[in-house]
C-alpha cells in the first residue's frame, strides 16, 4: 500500500486528533476499528482532562484566623521593612513614637478591609482571562448499527465530526477591552479604600489627641478647684464665707471630676477605635506613644486659589477616575453588542466509516441568520447604560467641585477662629502671669489668683476646641481632594499601575 493510500485510510484517535498526529490505518486483514467504543471514549476523556486545572482545598478555620489577628503587633519586623520601602525607615525598632503618616502605612499593611478589596480586584482581573478565551472546538461521535449487511462486512457506521467556531467582527477584542476597563475601575476602588483608611486613621488619631489634651486640662482644673474648695472651706470655718460659696465650689469640683472620668473613658474608646482603623487588636497599641506635633501645624491657603484646588481634585480624585473607567466599560459593552449583530461562523469537518467505505465531509459555513432580530434589545440597553454612566460622571464632577469650594470656605473660617482663640489664650496667659505676680506681692488673695488659673484653663479648652475644629476642616478639605493637603500640590495625576498589599511586599 502506498503512503497516499495509508494516509487516506488513516484513522485519528481522540488523543492524536488533539495533538495533530496520524495513526496508521489497520491492515485489510484486520477488521477496521476493532477498538471498543468505551475504550475510545475513555481515551478521549483522559486526553481532555489531562490539561485541566486541579482543585486543592484551602480550609478556612475561624479560630486560626482570629488567633492570627490577635497576634498582630507594631513590633512586626516585616512592618519595619514595609515602612522602609515607603521611605520611612525607623531609626529604632520597635518605634518609640508613631505619627500620623506612619500609622497610615500601618493601616495599609494590616487592614483586612483593604485586603478584601484587593481580593475583589483580583477577581475582576481574572475576568480579563475569561474575556480573552477563544471558544473551544467540539467533537461529535457517530455510531449506527445496520440490521442488514453483506457477509464479511461489519454492520456498523462509525464516524466523528468537528465543530470549529470562529468569532467575527472583533467580539473577542471588545470583550477583552471591556474586562480591562472594569479591572481599571476595580483598581481605582482599591485606591479609594486605601484613602478611606487613611482618613479614618486620621480622624481617630485627631480624636485621641483631643481626648488626651482634654484629660490634661481637666486634671489641672480638678487640682485648682480642689484647692479653691479647701480655701473656701477654711474661710467658712472662721465665718468669712457663706454656705452657698462652699456648696458652689463643691458642685463645681464634682462636675469637673465627672467630666474627667468621662474624658478618660472616651480616650479609651477612641484608642480602641484607632486600633480597629489600623487593623490591629486593642492590646497592640495599649502602651504605644504617639507623636502629635503635626496637629499644631496647619497649611495656609494664600498661595492656592479655589480654582487651583478644584483642578487638583478633578485630576486626582479616584472616584472620578473610577467613573471614567466605568464609562469606558459601558462603551465597550455597546461596541460588543453592536458586533453581535454579525453572526459567528462554524466550520464542521468530519469523517464517517460505513461498511468498509470511508467518507470525508467538510461544512464550509454554518451560521445563525439574523432574520427575526438584530440584537436591538441589548444594543438599546447598552446605549442607555452609556448615557447613564455619562450622567453619573457629570453629577460626580459637579459634586466634587462643590465639595472643594465648601471645604475651602470651611477651612479658612476654622483657621480664623483658631487664630482668635489663640490670641485670647495668649492674652489670658499674660493676665495670669500678672495675677501670679500680684499674689506674690500680697496684693490679691489665693482665691482671686486661682480664679485667674480657671480662666486660663477655660481659654485653653477654647483653643483646643478651635484647633480640633480646624483639623476637622482640614480633613474635610483633604477628603475633597482625596490626597494629603500641602501648600505645594502637584497638578499631575499619579496612580501606580501595580500596588501590591503590604503583606505581599513583605513576602517578596
Amino acid at each position: 500500500m502506498s503512503k497516499d493510500e495509508q494516509r487516506e485510510n488513516a484513522v485519528l484517535s481522540p488523543r492524536q486528533a488533539l495533538c495533530g498526529e496520524w495513526a496508521a490505518a489497520p491492515s485489510a486483514a484486520t477488521p477496521a476499528l476493532r477498538m471498543p467504543r468505551h475504550s475510545v471514549l475513555a481515551i478521549f476523556v483522559l486526553a481532555v482532562l489531562s490539561g485541566c486545572a486541579s482543585y486543592h482545598p484551602r480550609v478556612l478555620v475561624p479560630s486560626v484566623t482570629a488567633a492570627a489577628f490577635q497576634a498582630r503587633s507594631l513590633d512586626n519586623p516585616k512592618l519595619r521593612t514595609f515602612l522602609a520601602h515607603f521611605g520611612r525607615p525607623p531609626k529604632h525598632w520597635p518605634k518609640r513614637h508613631w505619627n500620623l503618616d506612619n500609622l497610615a502605612l500601618v493601616a495599609l499593611y494590616e487592614s483586612p478591609e483593604l485586603a478584601a478589596q484587593r481580593a475583589r480586584w483580583a477577581v475582576v482581573r481574572a475576568g480579563v482571562i475569561t474575556a480573552g478565551q477563544r471558544p473551544n472546538p467540539r467533537i461529535s461521535f457517530l455510531s449506527q448499527h445496520h440490521s442488514i449487511a453483506p457477509g464479511g462486512v461489519l454492520p456498523w457506521t462509525l464516524g466523528f465530526s468537528f465543530d470549529v467556531p470562529i468569532e467575527t467582527a472583533g467580539k473577542r477584542g471588545d470583550r477583552i477591552q471591556q474586562a480591562l476597563d472594569l479591572a481599571s475601575a476595580a483598581r481605582f476602588q482599591v485606591g479609594e479604600t486605601a484613602w478611606q483608611l487613611r482618613n479614618r486613621v486620621r480622624q481617630r488619631f485627631l480624636e485621641l489627641f483631643a481626648a488626651i489634651e482634654q484629660i490634661k486640662v481637666l486634671k489641672a482644673e480638678t487640682a485648682v478647684r480642689s484647692r479653691m474648695l479647701e480655701l473656701i472651706s477654711q474661710r467658712f470655718s472662721v465665718g468669712e464665707s457663706a454656705t452657698f460659696e462652699v456648696n458652689s465650689a463643691q458642685l463645681a469640683l464634682q462636675r469637673t471630676q465627672m467630666a474627667l472620668a468621662a474624658a478618660k473613658a472616651h480616650a479609651a474608646s477612641v484608642r480602641a477605635a484607632l486600633a480597629e482603623a489600623l487593623g490591629l487588636p486593642v492590646g497592640a497599641i495599649a502602651d504605644t506613644r504617639f507623636d502629635f506635633t503635626s496637629i499644631d501645624r496647619l497649611p495656609a491657603l494664600q498661595q492656592l486659589s479655589t480654582r487651583t484646588l478644584e483642578r487638583v481634585a478633578l485630576l486626582h480624585r479616584l472616584d472620578l477616575r473610577r467613573a471614567l473607567a466605568q464609562y469606558a466599560a459601558a462603551e465597550d459593552t455597546l461596541k460588543l453588542e453592536i458586533a453581535k449583530q454579525y453572526p459567528n461562523i462554524n466550520l464542521g469537518p468530519g469523517y464517517e466509516w460505513e461498511e468498509g467505505d470511508s467518507r470525508w465531509s467538510l461544512s464550509l459555513l454554518s451560521l445563525t441568520l439574523p432574520l427575526l432580530n438584530q440584537n436591538q434589545g441589548p444594543i438599546a440597553v447598552a446605549k442607555a447604560r452609556v448615557t447613564e454612566e455619562s450622567a453619573r460622571f457629570a453629577a460626580l464632577q459637579a459634586q466634587v467641585i462643590g465639595q472643594v469650594s465648601q471645604a475651602v470656605v470651611g477651612y479658612r473660617g476654622a483657621v480664623q477662629t483658631l487664630h482668635t482663640a489663640q490670641n485670647l489664650f495668649t492674652t489670658q496667659t499674660k493676665h495670669q502671669r500678672m495675677l501670679d505676680q500680684r499674689f506674690a506681692a500680697g496684693a490679691i488673695g489665693s482665691v482671686a489668683m486661682l480664679g485667674g488659673h480657671l480662666a486660663s484653663l477655660v481659654a485653653a479648652q477654647d483653643r483646643l476646641a478651635a484647633l480640633y475644629q480646624a483639623q476637622q476642616a482640614l480633613g474635610t478639605l483633604e477628603n475633597a481632594l482625596q490626597r494629603p493637603f500641602t501648600e505645594h500640590l502637584s497638578l499631575k495625576p499619579a496612580l501606580h499601575e501595580k500596588s501590591p498589599s503590604g503583606r505581599e511586599r513583605a513576602r517578596a
